[in-house]
């Protein structure tokens, strides 16, 4: 299956009838196209250590959108490496997935420019947005369901550190006899959307369709199709959101 199709041309303005998807549709292009990615993933994924950091930094900071080609060249670099990768993922300049093999992207998502992923164990759904500088960290595990969002510089926390026992809390170079970290697990339900500069702490439900407001530190679930902003440190339901009823796409 190839990195791209028509339909990514189409989502980026080029009209349906236009000669490049015209020709994109042809079987014998198509067969063309799979058999030029498939030497170019094996070409750039060669296990030379010295090749290969070099490829790993050049893919990485290439430049992305508007241009697509950077994104394209990070698609075949990434293909290998996940555990999953949908058709027409975009993976833009700067992002960083710690744990590739533990990794699933859906179709049409979108990793946007310096995102960090960090969780252990992560599943992207369809036609999500995760917006530039946001952090997934902690390795725990995350989940962001179909058509949700995470807005900029938002933080994702899936582990924390707690005083019990008499443990530190100050981070990971103390040994590990003397902290007590609690992994888990942050589940961002479909249609959700979380807003520039929140928090998502760990073992935390954003429910289907919920709005977390900017700046907003969600400590607790959410529930489905409200519309949560901070008040005095604590995030408050405002109004309840109208539930979508549109075609799966």
């Amino acid at each position: 299956m190839a990195i791209y199709d028509t339909d990514v041309l189409i989502l980026l303005g080029k009209s349906s009838n236009s000669l490049l998807v015209k020709l994109l549709n042809n079987k014998a292009i198509k067969f063309l196209q799979n058999f030029i990615e498939f030497i170019l993933i094996i070409i750039i994924n060669l296990p030379i250590p010295i090749y290969h950091t070099f490829i790993k930094i050049l893919i990485t900071s290439l430049p992305g959108l508007p241009s697509i080609f950077g994104c394209y060249l990070r698609g075949l670099y990434y293909k290998p490496r996940l555990k999953k990768m949908g058709r027409n993922v975009f993976i833009e300049q700067g992002v960083i997935i710690s744990f590739p093999k533990n990794t699933e992207l859906d179709d049409f998502s979108f990793i946007d420019k310096y995102v960090i992923v960090g969780s252990k164990n992560t599943k992207i759904g369809r036609r999500v947005h995760i917006a530039p500088f946001s952090f997934i960290t902690g390795g725990g595990n995350f989940e962001i369901e179909d058509y949700a969002c995470i807005a900029n510089h938002s933080s994702i926390i899936t582990s924390t550190e707690t005083l019990k026992q008499g443990t530190r809390a100050s981070g990971p170079m103390i040994p590990s006899s003397q902290r007590d970290v609690i992994r888990g697990f942050v589940h961002i339900k479909k249609d959700a959307f979380i807003g520039t500069k929140s928090t998502i702490l760990t073992n935390v439900t954003i429910g289907e369709g919920s709005v977390v407001a900017a700046g907003t530190v969600i400590t607790k679930d959410t529930e489905p199709w409200m519309i949560y902003v901070s008040e005095g440190g604590k995030a408050k339901i405002i109004k309840e959101r109208t539930k979508l009823n549109l075609e799966e796409i």
